[in-house]
């Protein structure tokens, strides 16, 4: 199923913090969201998956874990969080629903 990739104004900000790091990190997001496959990652549950990216000079294990929000009746893909692995182990489940709220939220009003 090929998906409609939302990114909200509250994601958009995290990836700029990420960005002074890494300059490549929009690539490795655009190319991993748009080859997302629900078999290729986790799901958290209520329609949240993770996805692992890869990093240059890291790989995946080094890379950046991003949390996807996918609405199926809409066939929409909505990034929800993303952080580097080398700077967190994992986040959450209620961090995770803090961030799915926030972009809920944006997702309303477009």
């Amino acid at each position: 199923m090929t998906y409609k990739i939302v990114v909200t104004d509250y994601f958009k900000k995290q990836v700029k913090r990420l960005k002074k790091k890494d300059r490549l990190i929009k690539k490795h997001l655009i190319n991993g969201l748009s080859n997302f496959s629900k078999s290729k990652a986790i799901h958290i549950g209520h329609g949240v998956y993770k996805l692992r990216l890869n990093r240059d000079g890291k790989g995946k294990s080094g890379g950046y874990r991003v949390y996807i929000f996918v609405i199926e009746t809409d066939g929409i893909l909505a990034p929800i969080c993303i952080y580097a692995k080398s700077t967190k182990e994992s986040i959450s489940l209620l961090q995770i629903a803090t961030h799915l709220e926030n972009v809920k939220v944006e997702l309303k009003y477009l």
